[in-house]
Parts: structure tokens; C-alpha cells; sequence
């Protein structure tokens, strides 16, 4: 049980965002973020009495992350499935119609700068939602951040997505939560009686 209540979050930075691609032991991380944003599918529920809709509810069916980060190249290229061929020289990463993104958790840890806290989002069965898209501007301002959008499928928990407040945490489970995020991490302990 949480020890203590926070009553008001502002979500004012990204601090960092790691992804864990199934198999590997620790997440790969960018702290060079620009957005962070989800957004989730509703199915509505109708029941009519006629052509009268007299009672409503809606329930979320799928999510959507949008992330805009400068990111690792291992990142970039495990995320759209970007590899090495046998047949092509060491060296050369391709795309094409047999590239497949690897599955992934995807963590991010939030600061509020006004009160001082940090919250942990977290969305352990993630994939790749688009295609290997770039844009190249000879003499821009700016270098441009890569925008990469995932499928959040629920978990072995039935969610999509999870989220701690620190201070509202018996355990700090940053460290875990950023570098190796899975259902262990977030399962509840049991107790013999």
C-alpha cells in the first residue's frame, strides 16, 4: 500500500526514455527527448430503447505511443527491423518488405520540476507501428528528432499502461523500472500467511 498520497503532478520534462527489446537484459536509453504521447482507442457501447440511446459506455481497446527523441542507433534500427543481410557486406543495414521490428517495453521517467517528484510510465508489450520514415534538410537550424510511433498490446496483466509516482512508491523502483522494465519489475509480492 502507497505511504504517501501525491495530490498534484506537472509533467514538465522528459528526463529519459528506455526501450528493452524482448530477449536482452537491459534497456537501451536517450535522454535527448523532445515528446512523449499516447493516446488511446475507445470502443462505445450503445443500448437504445428505439432510436433513443439510453445508456453508454465506452472501454479502451488499443493505445498508441508517439515518441520524438534523438535515439541510439541500435534503438533505430531494432525498432524498424533495419539489419544486416548475410548476402550484403559486414557493415550495410537494409530495410525491405521482410523487415520486422522486435518487440519491446518501452519506460519513461517524468519530472515535475515544481514539486520536486518523478513518475515512471511504463507499457511492456510494444511494437512498431510504422514504417522507416526520414526527412534530410541541408542547412536546417536544427537537427531533427526521429518521430517513432508504437502499438501498445496489453500485457500479461491485461493493461496497456502503468504508472508510478515515486514518492507514492513503498520501494524506490526507478533504477529497475528505466534499465530493465518487465512484469517482474511491477508484479505485486506474495506472502505466505
Amino acid at each position: 500500500m502507497a505511504t504517501n498520497i501525491v495530490n498534484t503532478f506537472d509533467n514538465v520534462s522528459i528526463k529519459k526514455i528506455a526501450f528493452k527489446f524482448k530477449g536482452t537484459e537491459s534497456g537501451l536509453s536517450t535522454d535527448c527527448n523532445g515528446q512523449l504521447s499516447g493516446e488511446t482507442e475507445m470502443q462505445t457501447i450503445v443500448k437504445k430503447c428505439g432510436s433513443t440511446e439510453v445508456k453508454s459506455k465506452s472501454k479502451p481497446i488499443a493505445m498508441t505511443v508517439t515518441i520524438t527523441a534523438h535515439i541510439p542507433v541500435e534503438v533505430y534500427r531494432r525498432f524498424y527491423g533495419v539489419a544486416q543481410d548475410e548476402r550484403i557486406k559486414p557493415g550495410i543495414y537494409s530495410y525491405g518488405p521482410d523487415s520486422i521490428g522486435e518487440d519491446f517495453a518501452l519506460s519513461a521517467e517524468i519530472v515535475d520540476d515544481f514539486e520536486e517528484n518523478e513518475k515512471l510510465l511504463g507499457f511492456l508489450n510494444c511494437t512498431s507501428n510504422t514504417g522507416l520514415t526520414f526527412t534530410i534538410e541541408n542547412g536546417a537550424d536544427e537537427v531533427a528528432a526521429l518521430e517513432m510511433e508504437t502499438k501498445v498490446m496489453v500485457d500479461e496483466f491485461n493493461k496497456f499502461y502503468h504508472e508510478a509516482i515515486v514518492t507514492e512508491l513503498e520501494t524506490d523502483l526507478t533504477d529497475q523500472w528505466m534499465s530493465n522494465l518487465s512484469a517482474d519489475v511491477i508484479k505485486a509480492s506474495t506472502s505466505n500467511p
